[in-house]
């Protein structure tokens, strides 16, 4: 390896942790002040460093914040997939992912209080490219959600229906048990809102009586 190289490997490792550093101290400005009140001073104070270095890695507040959010979203997403592959029976492998799901939204609660309640990063339409990334990554999370219920259906665990209906479903009722929590509404935890969740999936709302009717 000749020094050059040497040099622009060390560079080029700087400018990935500077990126890093850059993008976890906008993510705790977006939880403290809300996508409105992002700017560059604020993070640059947060992230310990002159407001012009911050425009050395991106070029304005909107380039940054878009990489913030996704860089968020990657790890969750990423966190909850190294929690759910390890568990091999489908039955638990689902109760995995709706509590792991819920207890890393709660240890990001502000960040992710945030995304619900301020949704400009959404508003663009899917196929603008503002919007595409953060769509991608929504729908990998969704995809591995109905991955989960597939293996089941296909081990006889879950009866066989429309997996990827059930994974939108069943994400948007965990954002609702987060949210209710975000919102001080409920002071159920994590852990509490997913053993409700669970046993509404598994078992219904219905008594037995009225699932008899069903039949």
């Amino acid at each position: 390896m000749t020094r050059n190289s040497v040099t622009s490997t060390k560079e080029g490792l700087v400018k990935d942790f500077r990126t890093r550093e850059l993008l976890d101290a906008a993510c705790r400005v977006v939880a403290r002040h809300g996508f409105q009140g992002v700017t560059v001073d604020r993070v640059a104070e947060e992230a310990k460093i002159a407001k012009g270095t911050v425009y050395l890695y991106f070029r304005t507040k909107e380039e940054l914040l878009k990489a913030a959010v996704e860089q968020g979203m990657a790890n969750f997403v990423n966190q909850i997939r190294s929690e759910v592959e390890e568990v091999k029976a489908p039955l638990e492998k689902l109760c995995r992912l709706v509590e792991a799901s819920l207890e890393l939204s709660d240890s990001n609660r502000d960040f992710f209080k945030t995304l619900l309640l301020e949704r400009n990063f959404l508003a663009a339409a899917p196929s603008h490219p503002e919007a595409a990334q953060m769509l991608d990554l929504y729908l990998g999370y969704i995809n591995f959600i109905a991955s989960v219920i597939k293996d089941g259906i296909a081990a006889g665990a879950f009866r066989v229906h429309d997996a990827e209906a059930s994974a939108f479903a069943l994400n948007e009722a965990m954002r609702g048990c987060f949210q209710q929590r975000a919102l001080g509404l409920t002071t159920r935890s994590a852990a509490d809102d997913a053993s409700i969740l669970l046993d509404l999936l598994f078992r219904g709302i219905l008594s037995p009586h009225h699932k008899e009717q069903l039949s």
